[in-house]
């Protein structure tokens, strides 16, 4: 993270007209070094060179061009974000179909590729945690992060087993070989399903505590004051919950190399309304009506993935 940070100073001190012609250069040098590198098969030499040049380029680009999206406007920014996302979902996507193919063809190529699917979900993990989403997205948000962890974790373990298989191709070595492959696959099973199950945690307790606060709300207005003082302090109590489990990241607990379950502006948004809607309780006004629309669409969004038995 602290690289990352320092990378970003660095790139933010380049004058605006150098750091657009530097896109244009790392862009130009991504396109010519990936339709170079089918060309030159027969050494792997200049293959390892324009794939490192590949995807330096390809840091380079994002380095740059995320830097200059922020110097547009809020309107702009959301548009170039959907077009990102789809993008990267896009390539993703393809990027995965062509290690599979390749797979039979040349295991080598195979391995380089699936390799890259499980680096490149780096890139893809974290994104759009400072730009808010429609609360109807979220179902869809959390079920392609799990998707993409899930592929990313079964392309490391191929790129694995391809590493492993070549590189170690005597008779007598054959069991052990087997032996590596069904560990690999057992411990990819276990990984994929706990990401799977963490998923399924968050929207069971989001949900569970969304509609609980929903409650909480509905009984605001009414009562005596001292009532409604002791309603405010529990809704206040349940806020705290549940921001905290919004606040969790989808894939793994890591902050570095997951993305957050709901972006930090749509936690502000929801935050806001609740404070409004409780401090207008304390004066006997009702004013938790779009504080309630938002939290049970936020339920319902959780919904098809929660699990009681957990």
């Amino acid at each position: 993270m602290r690289t990352a940070k320092r990378l970003q100073a660095r790139v933010e001190r380049i004058p605006l007209t150098l750091r657009v012609w530097s896109i244009g250069a790392a862009g130009t040098a991504y396109l010519i070094s990936g339709m170079a590198f089918p060309r030159y098969g027969d050494s792997p030499t200049v293959q390892w060179a324009l794939l490192a040049c590949w995807f330096l380029s390809l840091v380079a680009f994002i380095l740059l061009a995320n830097e200059v999206t922020n110097r547009f406007s809020p309107r702009a920014r959301r548009r170039l974000s959907t077009l990102r996302t789809i993008g990267s979902i896009s390539g993703y996507l393809g990027l995965t179909a062509c290690a599979v193919l390749v797979l039979f063809v040349d295991r080598a190529a195979a391995m380089a590729l699936f390799a890259l699917v499980a680096f490149g979900n780096y890139f893809i993990a974290g994104g759009n945690g400072s730009h808010p989403i429609p609360l109807k997205h979220l179902h869809a948000r959390i079920t392609t992060r799990v998707a993409f962890r899930i592929i990313a974790i079964v392309a490391a373990s191929i790129a694995l087993i391809l590493f492993c298989t070549s590189t170690r191709t005597a008779p007598d070595q054959q069991n052990a070989n087997f032996t590596f492959m069904t560990g690999i696959f057992i411990t990819a099973g276990g990984a994929s399903l706990k990401v799977h199950s963490r998923a399924r945690k968050l929207c069971t307790q989001i949900s569970h505590q969304a509609d609980s606060l929903v409650l909480t709300l509905d009984t605001l207005a009414s009562g005596t004051a001292d009532q409604r003082e002791s309603r405010v302090s529990s809704a206040r109590a349940e806020w705290m919950q549940l921001n905290q489990t919004l606040g969790n990241r989808i894939e793994t607990g890591l902050p570095l190399h997951s993305t957050s379950l709901l972006p930090t502006p749509n936690r502000h948004r929801l935050q806001g309304l609740v404070n409004m809607a409780l401090a207008d309780a304390l004066l006997g006004a009702d004013s938790a009506a779009q504080a309630r629309a938002e939290l049970r669409e936020l339920s319902d969004a959780c919904t098809p993935r929660i699990d009681t038995t957990l």
